[in-house]
């Protein structure tokens, strides 16, 4: 008895004592906690793969408008400052159309409106490929070649870095990129390891979201090892763990504000449980701006806007094979990487 009298005397009177002990069952609740991150992450990921699943066979209408904000620089380059697109993708099985077409304007010193057009099929076997640069030029490829362009719900946040794998393998880190047939080394230069973690829940306009964040962590395991940026997606976990919310960041020109943003918004119900963003945009700061005057200013823009959406459509596979060419557009034929046409 007197042991315990002891032992309350000290609780009660010793508020160092009482404060250590707190510290000691707060970090006793964390660690689980934190240990299972790693775990979670793993389950996330999982639980996004399967939602991505639902949007193999899809068909998809849209408006794509992108504007630039005029500066010196961008004129010199030669970049164009708007354009206005009309794309329709049909991914079936295997199989996968795309037609992108509209037009751009360029910088205010050559002001003059071009042609935008890709058309793409590809039936299981071979990818017949149509392309406006200066004049159409048509390509016949072995095998599958994907694009950023297709309009896949859950990748239009990566559109930006203009890869054609899905969000569930991007966030799966180098060696996942690069072993799915739709990855390139393009995706991930030589010295860049993508790496994930789970940060937690947030609740964002109303839905529960899972935050992940993705360092670029550079030279991995070497003594040059650093991290240049990063990218938090917001996943919707009751709208199929759409990215509802994307904030990129390069810690070259900053840290705290993000250089680029993307948002998926009106997402509607297309069949029972299964969702889509009929808007989303994705906006660009201009770096320069942030470096030196550690603030926001947007370079450019691009806002989508859905016209029709319908899951399993069932089309004939000459949809995906008779991709017309214009007459007298050049031909090459490609096999291995190599034109043997």
């Amino acid at each position: 008895m007197r042991q315990i009298s002891s032992w309350i005397r000290i609780v009660r009177f010793n508020p160092v004592f009482c404060f250590s002990l707190m510290l000691l069952i707060m970090f006793s609740f964390d660690r689980p906690a934190l240990a299972n991150r790693s775990d979670q992450l793993q389950l996330i990921i999982k639980k996004l793969r399967e939602n991505e699943a639902l949007y193999d066979n899809i068909e998809v209408h849209w408006r794509e408008d992108y504007r630039k904000k005029y500066y010196s620089e961008v004129e010199k380059a030669g970049v164009p400052q708007s354009s206005d697109i009309v794309g329709h993708w049909v991914r079936q099985k295997e199989m996968f159309y795309l037609n992108y077409e509209g037009k751009r304007t360029g910088p205010p010193a050559d002001a003059r409106q071009t042609g935008i057009h890709i058309k793409k099929g590809y039936d299981g076997d071979v990818t017949r490929l149509l392309e406006l640069r200066h004049n159409y030029v048509e390509n016949i490829i072995q095998g599958p070649v994907y694009d950023f362009r297709g309009f896949q719900p859950h990748t239009i946040p990566l559109r930006w870095a203009r890869t054609a794998v899905p969000l569930s393998v991007f966030l799966s880190g180098r060696e996942a990129i690069l072993e799915d047939p739709r990855g390139t080394k393009g995706d991930v230069v030589s010295n860049l390891f993508p790496t994930a973690s789970y940060v937690g829940e947030e609740t964002l306009n109303g839905l529960r979201c899972y935050k992940i964040s993705l360092s670029h962590v550079r030279n991995k395991g070497t003594s040059a090892e650093r991290i240049s940026g990063r990218r938090d997606f917001w996943l919707a976990a009751d709208r199929n763990y759409l990215p509802v919310k994307t904030e990129s960041y390069n810690y070259y020109y900053s840290k705290v504000i993000s250089i680029e943003s993307a948002v998926l918004e009106n997402l509607q119900e297309i069949q029972p449980g299964i969702w889509f963003p009929v808007t989303s945009s994705i906006a660009v700061m201009d770096g320069i701006t942030m470096r030196e005057e550690n603030r926001p200013v947007v370079s450019w823009k691009r806002e989508y806007t859905v016209t029709k959406v319908a899951l399993n459509p069932e089309y004939a596979v000459d949809v995906f094979r008779n991709i017309e060419f214009p007459e007298d557009t050049p031909d090459y034929k490609v096999e291995d990487g190599k034109i043997v046409k």
